[in-house]
């Protein structure tokens, strides 16, 4: 890695796990501009923002930097509040209504951070179980929701995008050898077959990896270590766990207590080089850009050229999956 992305992860180290931080020298302004480009394509701005009050007043950025983040994170924490207000009054429709909504990912994993606050909001990710999909769908009629491609019902609440689940799990693993929803177990297996899914498709950034950092630290002595081991082996995902977890440990300080017992490090350089290069869900990639600027066949075209050219990388660390998600785009294709 240059300079300034170890720059960058020693600052997103800091804002992570609240801890101060004295780098070898303090960096040039043309670094903390990269530094704060990259936190941007990463979608991790308020940790680095947090990362930055662990420094020395003289190894800031320049001034004309910290006024226009400090723009950046009042965006992102006004973002963050009508997310969750959002999020609240959907929750309590669904109760109210007898049903029973799971939230996933992005906004529930927040709960895990020192300053939830600070974690770039996306949209609201609801899981419904079996049978009560539907129901849900009658309930947010009036607000014309839509069916994505891979089965998800998709509508704007208030201006936040809002996503409906029918599957709590991004995996193409039989239900009796996937955990109790909702549960640590699931959670932590949701989270990391998550980025996988990113990973082998258009690309996935540092606030997944963060997220799921978070949890492993956060549900430590919470569950059966065990139990989530057998999980992971029952799925295929024993060597992309190990992976992940190298990763956690290695770039954003992840303590190894917090991995499986019998966790051995490996050269985690694959995964870095994907989450480097496309950012959030890809969209540091120019490539994805454009294509989106195309319509929706370009935006197809780069979706399964990307899988493809992850292929090698996926047979290797999730071949499973891999097989499964490729069997999937040839279907999806043909129809």
């Amino acid at each position: 890695m240059d300079k300034a992305t170890d720059i960058f992860f020693a600052v997103l180290r800091a804002g992570l796990w609240e801890q101060d931080l004295r780098l070898d020298a303090a960096p040039s302004a043309a670094e903390w501009q990269q530094v704060l480009q990259t936190a941007r394509a990463q979608a991790v701005l308020g940790l680095v923002y947090r990362g930055m009050a662990h420094l020395p007043a003289e190894q800031l950025p320049p001034g004309a930097e910290r006024l226009r983040l400090l723009a950046d994170v009042d965006r992102l924490e006004r973002g963050g509040r009508m997310l969750a207000a959002a999020q609240a009054e959907l929750l309590e429709r669904f109760a109210a209504a007898g049903l029973h909504s799971t939230v996933q990912k992005g906004t529930e994993a927040a709960k895990y951070y020192a300053k939830p606050s600070l974690r770039e909001a996306g949209d609201i990710d609801l899981y419904f179980p079996a049978g009560e999909f539907g129901r849900a769908a009658v309930l947010v009629a009036e607000y014309n929701p839509w069916t994505a491609s891979d089965g998800s019902l998709v509508y704007k609440y208030k201006g936040v995008t809002v996503e409906h689940h029918g599957r709590y799990f991004d995996l193409h693993v039989r239900a009796e050898r996937l955990p109790e929803v909702p549960s640590v177990v699931a959670e932590l297996v949701m989270l990391s077959a998550h980025i996988l899914k990113h990973a082998i498709g258009e690309g996935v950034g540092c606030k997944q990896l963060c997220d799921v950092a978070r949890a492993l630290d956060r549900a430590e002595g919470r569950y059966d270590k065990a139990a989530l081991a057998g999980v992971l082996h029952a799925c295929g995902l024993q060597r992309w766990h190990r992976l992940l977890c190298s990763l956690l440990v290695s770039d954003l300080g992840l303590d190894l207590a917090h991995c499986l017992p019998d966790f051995r490090p490996c050269d985690p350089a694959p995964l870095r080089r994907i989450v480097l290069r496309g950012g959030a869900f890809g969209y540091a990639d120019p490539a994805r850009l454009q294509a989106a600027r195309r319509g929706l066949a370009a935006r197809k075209i780069h979706a399964g050229s990307a899988f493809l050219r992850r292929l090698p990388f996926s047979l290797r660390i999730a071949p499973r999956e891999a097989v499964s998600t490729l069997a999937e785009l040839i279907r999806g294709n043909l129809t």
